[in-house]
């Protein structure tokens, strides 16, 4: 393609539909994607028409059993996350011109991700660049894996569960989680549950507690105790989960160390020894490509200079 075809290509180029690809690739379907962008299912379906007659291939393979990209599609998705990505920075580069050069930091992190490193890390921040400011953004660790690999957060701290190429992990720490109760569930205060009986008992727990989720391990775990009927609760918000064990909707999964307090206060209850349950990692997790600005860099530099600090014994939370 020589100049002045490229020039034209551009030009004519409905970048838009770039975008309603990308949302109809993360989506795995139309369907979804018309829900995400509130359109019509004719309306994203119609879009893919026109972008696959502009470049003149198929990208979305429709005789496969299921959502399948073709190897032009996949291609194409690829770059349109390079072009999602660039456009999405464009406003922090320039709002970087205009303002101080400490700059802003954009953290998507998953629900409670508590660690006195981290916290360390968010003080030494503050203290040392007392101009630059911090927004926190709590997602599911798929959802953070994603806003980093698009580059719309500074940096993510999530599960690794499911790592993603091109994007860097580096462990914060390890905990293991334990089902709880509360005070108002027949097994609260008990030291002699038999599986028969917490088989028996509602369950609540996250929406990624399940097979090919995020918590898939836990879920094979829960299903050898016998735990295999459907969640009468569900919630990706560790406060409101907390929150149905504690008032008694259901028994539910809780990170140790986070539940720990209130075992303590007595509002919930460890109903059961847990060794053979999956153990965590949370991890700090970065994209090389992206081009972070002077606040950005000196957070991520703290916070892997924090985890350097202590070892991971020290920084896990295993009983």
């Amino acid at each position: 393609m020589n100049r002045t075809s490229l020039e034209r290509f551009c030009r004519n180029l409905d970048w838009n539909l770039l975008y309603t690809f990308l949302i109809i690739v993360e989506e795995k379907g139309v369907t979804k994607a018309a829900k995400r962008l509130l359109l019509t299912q004719p309306a994203i379906t119609n879009a893919l028409k026109r972008l696959e007659n502009q470049f003149d291939c198929m990208l979305i393979d429709r005789n496969a059993g299921e959502f399948t990209l073709t190897k032009a599609g996949q291609l194409l998705y690829e770059e349109c996350l390079e072009i999602y990505s660039g456009v999405s920075r464009i406003a922090a580069v320039l709002k970087d011109v205009r303002e101080d050069v400490t700059g802003h930091v954009s953290i998507a992190t998953a629900t409670h991700a508590e660690s006195p490193v981290i916290d360390a890390a968010f003080v030494r921040f503050h203290r040392t660049h007392p101009k630059a400011t911090l927004s926190i953004k709590v997602a599911t660790s798929g959802d953070v894996v994603t806003q980093v690999k698009r580059k719309t957060a500074s940096c993510g701290i999530g599960l690794t569960t499911a790592r993603q190429p091109g994007l860097t992990y580096e462990v914060i720490y390890r905990e293991r989680f334990a089902l709880y109760c509360g005070r108002l569930s027949p097994l609260f205060g008990r030291d002699d549950i038999r599986k028969e009986e917490l088989a028996h008992e509602p369950y609540v727990t996250f929406p990624t507690d399940e097979p090919g989720g995020e918590m898939s391990e836990f879920a094979m775990a829960r299903n050898k105790l016998g735990i295999e009927h459907s969640p009468v609760g569900r919630s990706y918000h560790l406060e409101e989960l907390r929150r149905l064990i504690e008032i008694g909707v259901g028994v539910g999964p809780f990170p140790v160390h986070v539940a720990r307090p209130y075992v303590e206060a007595k509002r919930l209850w460890r109903i059961t020894d847990f060794a053979d349950l999956p153990v965590y990692d949370i991890a700090l997790i970065t994209n090389s490509k992206t081009r972070h600005n002077a606040a950005e860099a000196a957070f991520i530099e703290i916070l892997r200079d924090e985890i350097k600090k202590v070892p991971l014994e020290d920084r896990s939370y295993l009983n």
